[in-house]
């Protein structure tokens, strides 16, 4: 076990995805576009109702060191799609020579596009080194949900995070204007420091965009903060400006995270959907 997790391939696995969605004449979203290289793929969608559910397939299943990841996804106008991932990601430990493992993210949401970009988690092992960079550019009548969850080291295996770094950065650009931008830096010692992640290995950054001037961000804090009450670790529910909503959730325990992020989707979906929403099957498998 500890031999495959410490496997130092001579060659770096580069691949790059790029998806175009388009509205149907039947009102469903339909994937009208894809190229890849590498080891990148794409399910065929499933869908709840108008909302198409596009699952991103990485085989390989963990990134070494100088591994890199390109994925692009254009929401053309009215296209509604919820993007997720079959499994967790995985940043295995790095080389010796301190080669990172990248992955740049850039969405794309036109006119009246409605975009969740819901990854499951990223397993960061001790001694991994990864840069994670997402972009978002939506239109002003477009709206956006999506999350990143890191969990830092395999409590199941006694491997805590001991060594390593990840930079995870984004940035969310309205009608090609700087809205909104964060970068967190987490080292051994950031997740050990009270004014850091105080221990705690399981962290969820989570970003709502509503419609310019849709109005009700009010209602979405207040529901958002109902949804994760019972939450047993830290969580922050904070309206940045009108339209724009902060989350972060921070705990001990993965699967409790996991659960609220179900739960938020739930919540925000319905609100931003108007109605009920599925959860993707594939969080069940």
């Amino acid at each position: 076990m500890n031999q495959c997790l410490s496997y130092e391939p001579d060659h770096a696995w580069p691949a790059s995805l790029s998806c175009q969605f388009h509205q149907t004449s039947l009102g469903n979203t339909s994937l009208a576009e894809i190229s890849h290289a590498g080891p990148l793929r794409v399910q065929k969608l499933f869908h709840d109702q108008d909302l198409a559910h596009c699952y991103v397939l990485h085989p390989p299943g963990g990134m070494v060191s100088g591994d890199d990841l390109d994925c692009r996804f254009r929401l053309h106008p009215q296209a509604k799609v919820l993007i997720t991932t079959p499994a967790s990601g995985k940043l295995y430990r790095s080389r010796q020579n301190g080669s990172m493992q990248t992955t740049r993210t850039v969405l794309e949401v036109d006119a009246g596009a409605t975009c969740a970009y819901l990854p499951q988690d990223t397993i960061v092992f001790d001694g991994a080194s990864g840069d994670l960079e997402t972009q978002i550019l939506v239109d002003a009548s477009a709206t956006y949900f999506g999350w990143e969850h890191i969990i830092f080291g395999r409590s199941a295996g006694s491997l805590p995070f001991r060594s390593g770094r990840l930079s995870q950065r984004l940035s969310v650009y309205r009608d090609r204007r700087l809205l909104y931008r964060d970068h967190l830096r987490i080292d051994p010692e950031t997740l050990a420091s009270a004014s850091g992640l105080d221990g705690l290995t399981s962290l969820a950054s989570g970003l709502l965009i509503l419609r310019q001037g849709s109005g009700g961000t009010d209602a979405v804090v207040k529901s958002c903060r109902q949804t994760v009450e019972d939450f047993p670790g830290k969580s922050g529910v904070t309206a940045i400006r009108d339209g724009l909503i902060n989350i972060r959730l921070l705990s001990a325990r993965a699967e409790d995270t996991r659960r609220a992020l179900e739960l938020l989707w739930s919540s925000v979906g319905e609100q931003i959907m108007a109605r009920t929403v599925e959860i993707p099957r594939i969080w069940r498998t």
